[in-house]
């Protein structure tokens, strides 16, 4: 059986600007979301081995400010490495 399309309905998609054509997670955006709450959400699902920044649709650097998150495509921008931290959950 193939693998559910988890990604329908997100309008935020997250990359690695070195392999930019494998979704690696995305959300779908919320009201009040802001740039510095995405970078949060990124520290918590992504174990980075140096600094990382996120760019907007591959050129634009995100600052880590307040301003609202908008809809597109974002790129993890880092000289080091990174892994996805993935969570495997259980039902009885």
């Amino acid at each position: 059986m193939a693998p559910s399309d988890r990604s329908r309905g997100r309008d935020v998609h997250i990359y690695d600007i070195k392999d930019p054509s494998t979704v690696l997670g995305g959300l779908i955006l919320e009201n009040g979301v802001t740039n510095a709450n995405f970078y949060s959400m990124v520290e918590i699902l992504v174990l980075f081995s140096s600094d990382f920044e996120l760019q907007y649709e591959g050129s634009t650097k995100i600052e880590k400010d307040n301003d609202p998150l908008r809809p597109g495509n974002y790129y993890i921008n880092t000289i080091g490495k990174f892994y996805i931290i993935t969570l495997l959950f259980l039902a009885n």
